[in-house]
């Protein structure tokens, strides 16, 4: 006598896929979630801030967003307050000395060069130099670029058809290592904006 197959019990089988499915996708939101903020505390690390209230002051009295300002801090020290370059530039936006004599001349303002080691100086004559490039300029990654080159060597390669087109912007920058400054603050004010202040980005 044939044996009868014995029926298959769908409903409990689709239950199941069901629920396995369902602990599957709350899974995958809770461990999306839990690496989403190890995400951020990572890029947090990466990407420090300090000084924020200070970064938009001088923001606001010198016409910049924040975070090209902290951009700008985090490539020239990463915030050490006490960095100092090999070529003797100082503080956290790393001035050098005759500049900042310079730049307290313009302001009828006199400090000492050790006055560069204090964060809140740093950052207000960093931003103010900074403006002065961009109004000089009139373009902030060109400004940049003079931040980091001199503002006599930005000049000639504006004048300079192989670098510039129109006098104003860089397509290109001959020296690697204001190339690189310049991609890296590009990346940096996009990462601080993200993190940080959630403006427009450049």
């Amino acid at each position: 006598m044939a044996k009868r197959r014995k029926k298959k019990k769908s409903g409990c089988m689709s239950f199941a896929v069901v629920t396995l499915v369902a602990v599957l996708l709350v899974a995958v939101f809770i461990y999306s979630g839990m690496f989403s903020k190890i995400r951020l505390s990572i890029e947090h690390r990466l990407y420090p801030l300090k000084y924020e209230q200070e970064i938009i002051k001088a923001g606001e009295n010198y016409g910049l967003e924040p975070e090209l300002i902290a951009a700008v801090i985090y490539s020239e020290s990463r915030f050490q307050e006490d960095a100092t370059s090999s070529v003797g530039a100082m503080g956290l936006m790393q001035i050098m000395p005759e500049t900042f004599q310079w730049l307290c001349e313009k302001r009828g303002e006199s400090y000492p060069q050790e006055a560069l080691y204090d964060p809140f100086i740093s950052i207000d004559y960093g931003s103010f130099c900074l403006s002065w490039l961009y109004e000089h300029f009139g373009d902030i990654y060109t400004a940049c670029a003079a931040y980091n080159a001199g503002i006599g060597t930005v000049e000639g390669w504006l004048e300079n058809e192989e670098y510039s087109s129109d006098g104003v912007t860089l397509y290109e920058i001959p020296y690697g290592e204001t190339e690189n400054y310049v991609e890296k603050i590009k990346g940096a004010v996009n990462k601080y904006n993200e993190l940080y202040f959630d403006n427009n980005q450049y």
